[in-house]
């Protein structure tokens, strides 16, 4: 499961590749872990989880607060014109979302309002496009069918929630679906990951840690 900013790539501002480089670069991730997650976490760099074939931090943002500020500068944009609301489902997201509000306004002077939603509705509005940011996620067994789900067009209104359109992208995770040989499936995956990192479609948090205690004498599972 990897956890994210979702941003609607779809929304002024917020199509700026610039202006996601800027928010994605402003963000504290292990503050994020911490106030989120109580550290049980993974803080996340690339748009993709780590623990698949084929992932790579290549061209991924890190935190760096000045880096942030000519990320936006670069851009063009005044902060203050990003309407930014962030809708959460759930009490672990909006503590994510109250580290996210205060990273932006002190490095970037973005204001953002965090709003309280229930599952089904949050579903709904965010395969719909109908929000500007979320907290979200997607969980998937392997890179392809992470990549299908999350950044092809085709998931566009269904779980490319970011609403990214980029014909490159889907080349890439099409050759990455017909290509057999796991070596060059491989380099196909890097190099798709390698540009969704450099257009940063979404801001990636964290991937959480699964613990699991048993008694020493447990035997046979």
């Amino acid at each position: 499961s990897h956890n994210w900013l979702m941003l609607n790539n779809e929304k002024p501002g917020l199509d700026n590749q610039n202006v996601r480089h800027a928010i994605n670069s402003a963000i504290d991730k292990e503050s994020v872990v911490t106030v989120a997650y109580n550290g049980m976490a993974t803080p996340a760099v690339s748009q993709m989880p780590m623990n698949f074939e084929g992932a790579t931090e290549e061209n991924a943002d890190t935190y760096d607060v000045e880096k942030a500020k000519e990320w936006l500068e670069k851009s063009g944009v005044d902060p203050s014109s990003i309407d930014f609301p962030i809708i959460c489902s759930d009490d672990t997201k909006k503590r994510a979302a109250e580290v996210i509000q205060a990273n932006l306004k002190d490095t970037l002077g973005i204001n953002t309002t965090i709003e309280s939603m229930d599952l089904a509705t949050y579903m709904s509005v965010t395969a719909e496009g109908n929000y500007t940011a979320s907290i979200g996620n997607y969980t998937s067994s392997d890179m392809v069918s992470f990549l299908v789900g999350v950044f092809h067009s085709k998931s566009i209104n269904g779980s490319n929630k970011t609403r990214l359109n980029n014909p490159e992208v889907d080349a890439l995770i099409d050759k990455a679906s017909a290509t057999i040989d796991a070596t060059e499936r491989d380099k196909v995956l890097q190099e798709c990951i390698s540009l969704i990192n450099t257009l940063t479609p979404q801001v990636p948090l964290y991937q959480p840690v699964n613990f699991r205690a048993y008694n020493a004498n447990l035997q046979g599972v």
